[in-house]
């Protein structure tokens, strides 16, 4: 009987140690549970948190990079209304003319052919800038004022470049957008046809516009449009430069340019 009681004490010890064991245990396990919760907010508030920063500086560059492009856009406007101003005081350029050309007048305006008839250019001193961002539209017109009645011919437009060769027909150059006395229309060195109506002569006032945006070309004859609606610069020379130049053949023919105001043309109606 006293055999029995103490293997039952016995019994009773040995369960009580377990259980003392095992409670620590369960302790330490929640400890270790809580400590790595907490790491994990830790470390999810500290991507949280690198995130925004990546985010603000995100922000930030893209704000940086726009003010850069609005700066550079001011300055290539500012850069084009220059440009357009220059153009509006445009003239006859006497370092790019034929010696057979006489440029006459205070305002460098009249070219009068003085040799014998061949062909005779001269560029004007400042070129139009192409911009396909800006829709500046540059326009001028020729007054033709005298021609030689056996032999004549006379042509004017935009040229890519001032040409060295300045006692040949720019017509056929490639970057040359121009209109002929018999109406002959050429664009970018390419000859598109005759047309009655391109036909002009004394007392006739022609002009030649491009659109520095669509880069659409028109040509006016006494103040009205002609039809030329699909006349384009070509896209190799969107963003060139063109000279306006006049060639004249027969001796004796004489012009006069006007870069700058009271058009024939209305642009208005553009």
């Amino acid at each position: 009987m006293m055999d029995d009681q103490f293997s039952l004490d016995e019994e009773e010890e040995e369960d009580e140690q377990q259980e003392d064991r095992k409670t620590p245990t369960k302790d330490v396990s929640e400890d270790h549970f809580k400590a790595i919760l907490e790491k994990i907010g830790q470390l999810e508030k500290q991507q949280n948190e690198r995130s925004k920063a990546a985010e603000e500086r995100f922000l930030q560059l893209q704000n940086d990079q726009k003010k850069i492009l609005e700066k550079i856009s001011e300055t290539k406007k500012q850069k084009q209304k220059k440009v357009f101003l220059k153009f509006q005081e445009n003239c006859w350029n006497a370092f790019a003319c034929h010696k057979d050309i006489e440029i006459i007048g205070l305002k460098s305006l009249i070219v009068h052919h003085k040799g014998p008839s061949d062909w005779r250019s001269v560029f004007a001193k400042y070129p139009i800038v192409l911009n396909k961002h800006l829709a500046d539209f540059f326009y001028y017109e020729i007054s033709v004022q005298k021609k030689d009645e056996r032999n004549w011919s006379i042509s004017f437009g935009f040229a890519v470049k001032q040409q060295t060769k300045l006692d040949g027909p720019i017509l056929g150059e490639k970057g040359t957008y121009a209109i002929n006395s018999y109406g002959y229309i050429w664009i970018n060195g390419e000859r598109k046809g005759e047309n009655d109506k391109y036909h002009y002569g004394v007392g006739d006032t022609v002009g030649i516009g491009v659109n520095s945006a669509t880069r659409k070309i028109i040509f006016t004859k006494n103040g009205l449009r002609l039809d030329s609606s699909d006349f384009l610069v070509d896209p190799s020379f969107a963003d060139g430069s063109f000279y306006p130049f006049v060639t004249l053949f027969g001796s004796g023919e004489k012009i006069e340019a006007n870069f700058w105001p009271n058009f024939k043309f209305d642009l208005a109606t553009l």
